[in-house]
């Protein structure tokens, strides 16, 4: 094993905070933190968000048989993935205040398809440590301190070696607020959350700026697009979905969400889930539109039967949530066409998985290729126990 150390010790004698030498664990290892990050607000089905006003589901078994029968190829051909892996590396206290250090591995990984044969185009891995915003030491604000810091931790002898022989060095010290009655390890793994997703946007706009993105070259993206505005000081917002730049870098992307809240989805009289429940194979919910307040964006949402819950554990099995942006923020004049909508649910129909593999219980919720791309990024991760030597 790699035993470099004096990260840590850096990090203590940099921000003046006292180490307790806690016991290291990966999160992946224990049950999970209490919080869902890819569940957003009740969406209210107050306003169709397609040109047809349709009123029960829409079937779209013969457009996707069609689809495939005359060998047309998938408007799909971009895939993106991002996940995470965090860990609890030790305790330090400033101010009298105990604060827990998580590290994470972010991995973002971008597949294209040519010729129904899957490639990498991009993967982006970032080696992270959170800290608490009060080990700043700077009065002109955590981030210049803790670029320092980071240029301390990997100027040490054996960080210069890893990154040498291994390309292995911290790309950043992400920080986060103590706040009263919140679990600071949750808000902690929140930060690298929040820049695993500020990563995803930074390689949906290198795909638009490349002009690789669209109308026969779509992305799906695996998960919501409903990201939200973090602050993490008065004057420092992180990028969202609201400005008419950003928008636009998803004009041609899809958010395919593998798991959601179904009693999010609610009518003016009540919960809407039994519609989704009902679903049958191939069909789809009319699409609505939803306003976010975590993200300040648009969205046209609509919800999809890839395979019979017959053959999975409950209801909800084999449906997706299905979500693209808003580039007109003036739906009572632009609603999205029905046609389109109905065109990409069954191109997305002719991704699904068509049958059960490994033990993954996800299986009926899967696009395939979002499977193999979420593989590729997986396989790039540094195991637990190398990544914990590296403290």
């Amino acid at each position: 094993m790699i035993n470099v150390g004096d990260v840590l010790k850096t990090i203590a004698e940099k921000t003046n905070g006292e180490r307790y030498q806690s016991k290291k664990y990966s999160h992946d290892a224990r049950p999970r933190a209490g919080i869902e990050y890819d569940i957003g607000d009740t969406i209210i089905w107050k306003q169709s968000g397609e040109t047809e006003k349709h009123s029960t589901p829409i079937n779209l078994k013969n457009m996707a048989d069609e689809i495939a029968a005359n060998n047309e190829p998938s408007i799909f051909k971009y895939f993106l993935d991002g996940s995470r892996r965090t860990y609890k590396v030790d305790d330090v206290s400033y101010d009298n205040k105990v604060y827990p250090i998580i590290a994470g591995q972010i991995g973002i990984g971008c597949c294209a398809r040519n010729n129904k044969r899957l490639k990498k185009e991009e993967f982006w891995r970032r080696l992270v440590i959170v800290l608490p915003e009060a080990a700043s030491k700077d009065s002109w604000g955590p981030e210049n301190f803790f670029n320092e810091v980071l240029g301390e931790v990997n100027k040490s002898p054996k960080m210069k070696i890893l990154k040498g022989k291994f390309n292995i060095q911290f790309d950043n010290i992400l920080y986060y607020r103590w706040e009263k009655d919140v679990k600071l390890e949750d808000k902690a793994i929140a930060s690298v959350q929040m820049k695993m997703l500020d990563l995803e946007k930074d390689l949906v706009a290198e795909l638009v700026e490349n002009k690789k993105l669209n109308q026969n070259s779509y992305l799906i993206k695996d998960g919501s697009l409903e990201y939200k505005i973090v602050r993490s000081s008065e004057k420092n917002v992180k990028k969202d979905l609201t400005s008419q730049r950003i928008r636009n870098n998803y004009r041609y992307v899809v958010g395919v969400s593998k798991s959601f809240d179904p009693t999010k989805a609610q009518t003016k009289s009540g919960t809407n889930s039994d519609v989704i429940a009902k679903l049958k194979p191939f069909e789809r919910t009319p699409a609505f539109l939803y306003s976010s307040e975590i993200s300040g964006a648009s969205f046209i949402i609509w919800y999809l039967r890839l395979h019979d819950s017959k053959y999975t554990d409950n209801v909800f099995d084999g449906v997706v949530k299905v979500e693209m942006v808003v580039l007109d923020p003036d739906m009572d004049v632009k609603p999205k066409d029905s046609d389109e909508i109905d065109i990409i649910s069954a191109h997305l129909l002719n991704e699904r998985n068509p049958v059960c593999y490994g033990k993954d219980d996800r299986w009926a919720n899967h696009i395939y290729p979002i499977y193999l791309t979420e593989s590729f990024v997986k396989s790039k991760y540094l195991s637990a126990d190398l990544f914990m030597e590296l403290f």
